[in-house]
């Protein structure tokens, strides 16, 4: 049995396009429910290859807090909600330091074989349960960004949405922040390499799912956007 822990992190129950700060009203709520919805039936999936998953949720506060609790009661460890918004005064700034305090409140976290970060408020599309791989030995990302925007340096621009970091990285875990930087980072400042880097796609996606195609997910009370960009193949070694 492979036993994981998927922190939910960020702002929920959000109404309106990147940047937005309209939180807990009542025309977020149907949306919102359905997407977490779809993380306990990726949770059901994941169960069905001996593969448990337990959530830990870090996010701030609506006036549905216990609404969306109960979505997760059966595999829910931890939550924690915030009444006021953590500064971005660094990259990443908000959603690693609400990372971060999961991870600082998570007892033994060697007893988890991987942990799955990912926004609160993205919609799983099936094609994410199919492509999903438990048993990855690489730290994930879910894909590079479109190719307007798609480097760091000479390093890949990842989606910031989701990141999924294998046991074997965990030293690390309190040193990696999630942000467009991310590969570039883990590269420069944390001495890992290409071997250690994927992304869960092999096409570029801009994270923002209103700005661009996206097959795997949807940022909830957002359009959907059904142009693809950059129909483009990624390969991290010539890239």
């Amino acid at each position: 049995m492979t036993n994981s822990l998927l922190i939910l992190f960020g702002e929920s129950f959000r109404l309106g396009h990147h940047g937005t700060r309209n939180s807990g009203s009542k025309e977020s709520y149907d949306a919102q429910i359905k997407a977490a919805q779809t993380h306990i039936k990726f949770i059901e999936n994941l169960q069905k290859i001996n593969c448990n998953m337990v959530v830990s949720i870090t996010s701030y506060t609506t006036q549905y807090d216990s609404n969306l609790t109960e979505i997760y009661k059966d595999v829910l460890i931890d939550n924690k909600f915030y009444k006021n918004l953590f500064a971005k005064e660094d990259r990443g700034g908000g959603q690693t330091t609400l990372i971060h305090k999961c991870i600082n409140r998570i007892d033994n976290i060697n007893k988890y074989d991987f942990i799955l970060y990912m926004r609160i408020d993205i919609f799983l599309k099936d094609k994410f349960m199919e492509i999903f791989n438990p048993k990855s030995d690489k730290i994930l990302f879910p894909s590079i960004c479109w190719e307007i925007k798609c480097k760091i340096g000479p390093h890949p621009r990842v989606n910031d949405m989701m990141m999924f970091i294998p046991k074997k990285y965990f030293k690390l875990i309190k040193k990696i922040n999630l942000h467009h930087h991310s590969w570039h980072d883990l590269i420069t400042k944390h001495n890992l390499k290409y071997e250690d880097l994927d992304m869960m796609l092999n096409t570029y996606h801009d994270s923002d799912s209103a700005k661009d195609y996206n097959p795997i997910y949807y940022i909830v009370n957002r359009p959907q956007n059904d142009k693809w960009n950059s129909k483009k193949i990624f390969n991290k070694y010539d890239f």
